[in-house]
C-alpha cells in the first residue's frame, strides 16, 4: 500500500522503523538507496541535486498546501513531502518494470554521487 501523500499514518510499508514513520514521514528511502549521510532519528540525508526552477517550485508547493485550508493532510515538512514522492516513484518504477516486487539489494554499499555528468 502507498504511503499517504505527506507522511501521515498509512499502514505503509512494514518493517523496522515503520513506527516511525508513521509520524515522522517515513526513513530517507533515497539515502539509504544511495548510501546518504546518517542524521539522527534513523534518517539520511540524501546527496542529490534538483535543477533551480524545480527546488523552488517544491518549496513553493509546501507552503501552498500547508496554507489551503481545503487541503485536509498538508505536508508538515518538506521532508516528508519529498519522501512521500520519492516513495511513490520508488513503487510505481517497481511495479511497472520489476513485477511490483522490490530491486535486489545493489552489490555495491554506495552509488557514485556527485554533480551530473554532461
Amino acid at each position: 500500500m502507498s504511503p499517504k501523500p505527506f507522511g501521515g499514518d498509512s499502514g505503509g510499508p512494514s518493517g523496522a522503523g515503520a513506527a516511525s514513520r508513521a509520524t515522522t514521514g517515513g526513513s530517507s528511502i533515497l539515502g539509504k538507496l544511495i548510501g546518504g549521510q546518517q542524521t539522527p532519528g534513523g534518517k539520511s540525508k540524501v546527496p542529490a541535486y534538483v535543477n533551480n526552477d524545480l527546488l523552488d517550485r517544491l518549496r513553493n508547493t509546501v507552503v501552498g498546501l500547508q496554507r489551503d485550508p481545503a487541503v485536509e493532510t498538508p505536508p508538515v515538512s518538506l521532508s516528508s513531502f519529498v519522501e512521500a514522492a520519492i516513495a511513490l516513484a520508488i513503487e510505481e518504477a517497481e511495479e511497472q518494470h520489476n513485477g511490483g516486487r522490490r530491486y535486489p539489494p545493489r552489490p555495491n554499499a554506495k552509488l557514485k554521487t556527485g554533480p551530473p555528468i554532461g
